[in-house]
């Protein structure tokens, strides 16, 4: 039965792709629940996401909770998750009203693994799924693992293809694997060629005396308005009920960014970490020019100040308030909660034009499901290109239709141009679209 769920799932995949529909993204995370209880912060945010990929797999990775730093009654990695699972089933018959693309909860513990260091269930996991006649890549994101937790399990899986299929096997085996992740996989994220496709490290470089992952809870938060206690914690169902309080920081998430850079919201583009979204934007880690390796390093300029905080600050109190729709809908029928705009753009959005053409910017056909009114906003967005040039003035940047000029100063420079477009409701949710301007003569 299961190689026949597999297949169905290769052949929806296939199908909106030949649609013209941008393909669901595979993803398998590797979580150490159990240590620090940042990672069942995460899982719980996760879990409201769940419509949005193919899970493909979650790996428990911690045999043995910690004393003292974690307080979940259930004791092991695996416990941990399903506890979580448990809780996420609970929720499922109002989730599906929201979007029916939710996982059953029976189906994603199906493919909830132990990754322990003594068995192969996550090593087989990860091989079973790198084997499947799906030609889309898989996204893996490994949240960290600390004293206790066990060795990095597609480390091992590589270890073993090696070992078994050789050297064509291998470089086949890793090329399947996009990576938003520490890097925890020793040799073979450099030693042994060919490199991973892509890597990008969420977490990493500390700047300015401040650890990037400890910085999601400074710039979430509050965002907003956003309250833990109000938003998650009271009358928000089994699953808000489960997320613990006794971290570092306050709603910590370190791990949150690893996913979060991949969600389908209009704005975040996985395959260009530099293009910036809701995680954060990202940029070559020194010495690996040429290389696609990426790390938190980048400064965005917002609201008067320059720093890489404004990465993620600027779209925080979107991002809040989505996660606290999606609590709502845990709890709420359809009808009595918010859903997010339909964002529908006239015409390509990459296009070409000559310097000086005035140039139109078609959203008039977006829509709110739940019949709400919706807000209008175009802007440049110029730190994912060394563009620096003369302003971009765009007209009626606050309707859905806008015009703007392209300047003959961004020759040879893609204009980033974002559209967010935001509702009505309680709490407002955004989407996006972004264009990019090619300028020529």
């Amino acid at each position: 039965m299961r190689i026949i769920y597999w297949l169905i799932v290769a052949i929806v995949g296939h199908a909106v792709c030949a649609l013209g529909e941008p393909a669901r993204l595979r993803l398998i995370i590797e979580t150490d629940a159990g240590g620090d209880p940042d990672d069942e912060q995460s899982l719980v945010r996760f879990l409201l996401y769940a419509n949005e990929w193919d899970v493909d797999g979650i790996i428990a990775n911690r045999a043995a909770a910690r004393n003292g730093e974690n307080r979940n009654p259930e004791r092991t990695g695996l416990g941990i998750v399903l506890r979580l699972l448990d809780a996420y089933g609970q929720c499922h018959p109002r989730l599906v009203q929201h979007d029916p693309r939710f996982p059953k909860a029976v189906d994603l513990r199906a493919r909830t693994v132990p990754g322990y260091d003594d068995g192969e269930d996550a090593v087989n996991l990860l091989i079973a799924a790198a084997d499947r006649a799906d030609s889309r890549p898989i996204w893996y994101s490994d949240w960290g693992t600390d004293v206790g937790g066990a060795t990095n399990n597609l480390r091992r899986a590589l270890d073993r293809v090696w070992r078994e299929r050789g050297r064509e096997g291998y470089v086949r085996f890793k090329n399947r694997f996009r990576l938003t992740s520490y890097d925890v996989f020793g040799p073979h994220t450099e030693k042994i060629a060919p490199p991973f496709p892509i890597l990008i490290n969420t977490f990493q470089p500390p700047m300015d005396g401040k650890r990037w992952y400890h910085r999601f809870s400074a710039l979430t938060s509050k965002a907003g308005g956003f309250d833990l206690v109000r938003d998650v914690l009271t009358g928000h169902g089994p699953l808000g009920a489960l997320y613990p309080t006794n971290t570092t920081h306050w709603a910590k998430e370190g791990d949150s960014p690893t996913f979060i850079y991949l969600l389908p919201n209009g704005l975040n583009n996985p395959e260009e970490p530099a293009w910036g979204g809701w995680a954060g934007r990202y940029g070559i880690e020194p010495g690996y020019a040429g290389r696609r390796r990426y790390w938190a390093n980048q400064m965005d300029g917002w609201n008067g100040t320059t720093n890489r905080d404004n990465t993620l600050a600027r779209w925080a109190t979107a991002l809040q308030n989505d996660f606290r729709a999606r609590l709502d809908w845990c709890v709420r029928d359809k009808a009595e909660a918010n859903h997010p705009p339909v964002v529908t753009l006239t015409g390509p959005s990459e296009r070409t034009v000559s310097h000086g053409t005035s140039l139109t910017l078609d959203a008039s056909s977006s829509r709110d499901p739940d019949g709400q009114a919706l807000q209008f906003e175009w802007f440049h967005y110029p730190e994912p290109t060394a563009y620096r040039g003369e302003p971009v003035v765009i007209r009626n940047s606050n309707r859905s239709i806008a015009t703007m000029v392209a300047p003959s100063a961004a020759l040879g420079e893609p204009l980033h141009i974002v559209l967010a477009v935001t509702d009505e409701g309680s709490p407002p949710l955004t989407r996006y679209q972004r264009v990019l301007i090619h300028v020529g003569r």
